[in-house]
């Protein structure tokens, strides 16, 4: 039976994300910046606590985040009514030009990694990364 060789599957992915770091440093954002404003692009607004549910990150870190982010001007805090104590997190227009530079940088990236791989790898890659992202 084929085993799965986790270390050199880490390794890969580090050297991947690497890459991911270096094309999104032009546009100023790290990783997880990256993903959060991804996220809030498609949910328009969310709170502290849902973006670290979603994160699946302690609410700490994810306030780090976002006082990052508001510090950088990309997001900004709305009032929430229902909950004084909470507010809603939303893309700034500066977020939004932010967000398009990084989109385009990581589309290199993946067009540039994607071109050493046939559409069958391709295709097990992409199934691989939703299986494993499903049981975790």
């Amino acid at each position: 039976m084929d085993k799965l060789q986790v270390l050199e599957l880490l390794e890969a992915t580090q050297q991947f994300e690497k890459k991911l770091n270096l094309a999104l440093m032009y546009s100023g954002l790290r990783i997880p910046q990256f993903r959060v404003m991804l996220f809030l692009e498609k949910s328009g607004n969310i709170t502290v606590s849902d973006l670290s549910r979603y994160m699946n990150v302690t609410r700490a870190t994810m306030s780090v985040l976002v006082n990052q982010l508001l510090t950088a001007g990309v997001v900004k805090s709305r009032s929430n009514i229902k909950d004084k104590r909470s507010f809603y997190i939303v893309l700034t227009e500066s977020g939004l030009r932010r967000l398009e530079l990084a989109r385009r940088e990581v589309q290199l990236v993946e067009d540039r990694i994607s071109t050493a791989f046939d559409s069958a790898t391709i295709e097990a890659l992409n199934h691989f990364s939703r299986e494993l992202l499903s049981k975790a």
